[in-house]
């Protein structure tokens, strides 16, 4: 089977699991009570604000790539840089079967600016890494304002121990792996936690959108960051259904109503693609032909 042909699989399979995962989703919710609450345009401000609070997260986190960028020697200014971001968005969600957005950026840089592949490939994962660990340092963070039926020392034990863990991780890799200086670590590690409160506020103005009960909030975006960990798992389209159904589960730990978590998910998928459409008008300016020399 042709290279081609395997991504075009690929892509049809996760098409057919985000499918099947919102159908199971959808099956489970109220209809009724789901279209009652998706529609109350007296509300849109707060989805305009949902969507100004996305993209300042998906700012900040083109600045926090660009620091692993200059530090591998790579001097792309913020604009063109935060275009390329957004392109990579594009192709990312928006395009069945064609080339992933992070091996775009990528190929991009390698022809485009002549960064070697091998560091590409390594400023990518160290940029997904470094998010991902501070997610799950915010998550941990959070575990003491949950109603889990734990006794408050195991709780305490919990949280101090993992906020530990993560933290020593994200520090030894940036230092030792990567070789960040202290100011850099400090950005890379300032601006992380900015993209994922900014996002966790999206979040919350979803769920205020929706008219979640106040008292729930914790527990729905606590949910939210680990279906944001279950959405990396390349077995579906940009995480939807994903999302959906860790909150469908989930909610039973914490007797929630199923229908704000899904429908917020869902809201934040929507944002998601919406703003990965601006993508599309930057990547005329960009080309994966090698740079020719004169």
């Amino acid at each position: 089977m042709s290279r081609r042909a395997c991504k075009n699989l690929k892509r049809v399979v996760q098409l057919a699991v985000s499918s099947c995962l919102i159908l199971v989703v959808f099956l489970n919710l109220d209809l009724g009570q789901a279209a009652s609450l998706a529609f109350r345009p007296e509300r849109a401000p707060i989805l305009g604000a949902a969507l100004i609070a996305f993209n300042a997260s998906k700012i900040l986190a083109a600045l926090r790539l660009n620091i692993y960028q200059r530090h591998a020697g790579m001097r792309l200014g913020e604009g063109d840089n935060l275009r390329l971001y957004y392109a990579g968005m594009f192709l990312n969600i928006l395009l069945p079967g064609g080339i992933g957005g992070d091996a775009y950026k990528v190929l991009i840089l390698h022809r485009g600016f002549s960064l070697p592949l091998r560091t590409g490939v390594a400023i990518t994962l160290a940029d997904r890494s470094g998010g991902m660990l501070t997610l799950l340092l915010i998550l941990c963070m959070l575990t003491p304002l949950l109603p889990l039926a734990w006794e408050a020392a195991t709780v305490v034990l919990f949280t101090v121990a993992s906020v530990a863990a993560v933290r020593a991780v994200f520090v030894l890799a940036h230092r030792w792996l990567f070789r960040l200086d202290a100011r850099q670590l400090a950005g890379v590690c300032a601006l992380g936690v900015a993209v994922q409160v900014l996002q966790l506020a999206c979040m919350a103005m979803l769920l205020s959108y929706l008219g979640a009960p106040a008292g729930s909030y914790i527990a729905y975006l606590a949910l939210f960051l680990v279906s944001s960990l279950a959405a990396v798992l390349p077995f579906s389209v940009g995480g939807l259904g994903v999302r959906e159904a860790t909150f469908l589960v989930g909610v039973r730990m914490f007797h929630l109503d199923p229908t704000y978590g899904v429908l917020a998910s869902s809201c934040f998928f929507l944002l998601t693609l919406l703003s990965s459409m601006v993508g599309a008008l930057f990547l005329g300016r960009f080309s994966l032909r090698p740079a020719t020399t004169g």
